[in-house]
């Protein structure tokens, strides 16, 4: 038996061979708006086709036929994304919420069970859907602006500071003066810089990226001017520098603030005429080359401290364009995270996992010291860390840092894993205190705790906490 529905609304699927029982959950689900189907036997919700399209499914475990352990296993193996499977029993007991939860189910609820846990139960699963099925979206969204290599479009984000600096490209990209990109590392600079390129009339031209940071200073000119045999010892050969190579299209200086100052005043010639003069030589050569830099510092107060030349920082921040830091548009991150999920599990061979609705809501409160390079790094983890079709833990690249605190960095004491120590404690005896308040039943501790029943049976199992032994006589 079905109910109306509507496109956006939650559809459950209950599978139960008890009639009263599968009558009473339709109708308290019916009564709150849901989309209800029924079904009396497994093989019959099987024989429905849409019914990996529903937002959860509940179905009983001790059935005729195939069982509700069976059931899942069929679920769970079916190449198609499925919906959260949550198992009712009137014979559960920790042993089998764990295998079914291993198996992949959502969630586990005994009989009898109170109305208010499973609801409760049912709400996270469609949350879960929901989000899943969002992300799902943005995949695909990403998926249709990839083509667009190097251009505007091979950026991810759609937050209003995303917004403010694809106008600041479009300003800047058409005109041939100098650009200072500022960010913080990991922000995307580079990326910046190859958009500016690709939408510039230089775009037919050469991007030639250079690393002012990795080269040693005598390394650096020869790299960036080009030298002539005998020029120094090792110049066996001439050899044409990034200005000459990078001729008709952009040159890009990552980290300026590591140029040289000999090497600022052969740079302001190169920008004020054009004109390269290789190690080993006084004969200029012409470069038509335009000039980005990117920076993470101040340059302004590098040229107070006379660490940079005035005349060449005003030279090369003729335009500036600036790139957000992650923090400042969180809005962006399922965004990304759909993105490098694609992009990780492609590079990986694998299929690409699901994110838990909790793991997405740390994503997004962690502060991303690393910014986007750091959360790229994150997701790869997580793909390769991958079980049973979802992400592995969200662990940031610093390991004093904690995912659930945006904006701050706490430290390890020094004496190693005490307060890991202290709160796994912590963690223990607030659950056996809620397992006693309780008489040991899991689905209201649970929901005293404000987690899932999976998670507590994965901590109850951690910490060898029997539900038996909280039972009130």
């Amino acid at each position: 038996m079905t109910s109306p529905t509507s496109p956006d609304t939650p559809t459950i699927v209950v599978i139960d061979d008890d009639q009263p029982t599968r009558h009473a959950i339709a109708q308290m689900l019916r009564l709150r708006h849901h989309a209800v189907h029924t079904f009396s036997s497994a093989e019959a919700a099987l024989a429905w086709p849409p019914l990996l399209d529903a937002h959860c499914i509940l179905t009983d475990i001790k059935m005729p036929g195939i069982d509700g352990e069976q059931l899942l296993a069929t679920i769970a193996t079916h190449p198609q994304a499925h919906p959260p499977i949550i198992m009712i029993t009137g014979h559960g007991d920790i042993a089998m919420a764990v295998r079914c939860l291993k198996a992949g189910a959502y969630d586990f609820v005994e009989k009898p069970f109170d109305d208010a846990l499973l609801l409760a139960a049912i709400a996270r699963a469609i949350d879960h859907t929901t989000l899943q099925r969002h992300c799902d979206t943005l995949r695909r969204q990403v998926d249709t602006l990839a083509p667009l290599d190097n251009g505007r479009h091979a950026m991810v984000g759609r937050s209003q500071p995303m917004a403010d600096l694809y106008d600041q490209i479009d300003t800047v990209a058409p005109a041939d003066a100098p650009v200072l990109i500022l960010g913080e590392t990991g922000s995307g600079k580079e990326l910046v810089a190859r958009a500016i390129h690709a939408h510039s009339p230089r775009a037919q031209g050469p991007f030639v990226p250079v690393n002012a940071a990795a080269l040693p200073e005598t390394t650096l000119e020869s790299e960036l001017f080009g030298h002539t045999r005998g020029a120094f010892t090792g110049a066996d050969t001439d050899r044409d520098g990034k200005l000459i190579t990078a001729s008709g299209g952009t040159l890009l200086l990552d980290e300026i603030e590591n140029i040289s100052s000999r090497a600022q005043i052969q740079l302001l010639r190169v920008i004020e005429d054009g004109l390269v003069v290789p190690l080993g030589t006084d004969q200029p050569r012409h470069a038509d080359v335009r000039i980005l830099g990117t920076t993470k510092v101040d340059l302004q107060e590098h040229v107070r401290q006379g660490r940079m030349r005035a005349d060449f920082y005003h030279r090369v921040a003729v335009l500036t364009v600036a790139v957000p830091s992650l923090r400042q548009r969180l809005d962006d991150i399922p965004l990304l995270v759909a993105h490098f999920l694609s992009e990780a599990a492609t590079r990986n061979g694998t299929p690409v996992p699901q994110v838990p609705p909790n793991t997405l809501t740390q994503l997004t409160r962690y502060h991303w010291p690393g910014n986007v390079r750091e959360l790229k790094n994150t997701v790869e983890r997580m793909v390769i860390t991958a079980s049973q079709g979802t992400v592995g833990p969200f662990t940031p690249d610093d390991p004093a840092a904690t995912p659930d605190t945006p904006g701050r960095h706490l430290s390890l004491p020094a004496t190693g894993g005490r307060l890991r120590d202290a709160m796994e404690h912590t963690e223990r005896t607030i659950i056996e205190a809620t397992l006693r308040d309780h008489g040991g039943e899991v689905g209201a501790t649970a929901h005293a705790l404000g987690i899932s029943r999976r998670a507590l049976y994965e901590r109850m199992r951690k910490y060898d906490l029997q539900k038996d032994n909280f039972r009130q006589d």
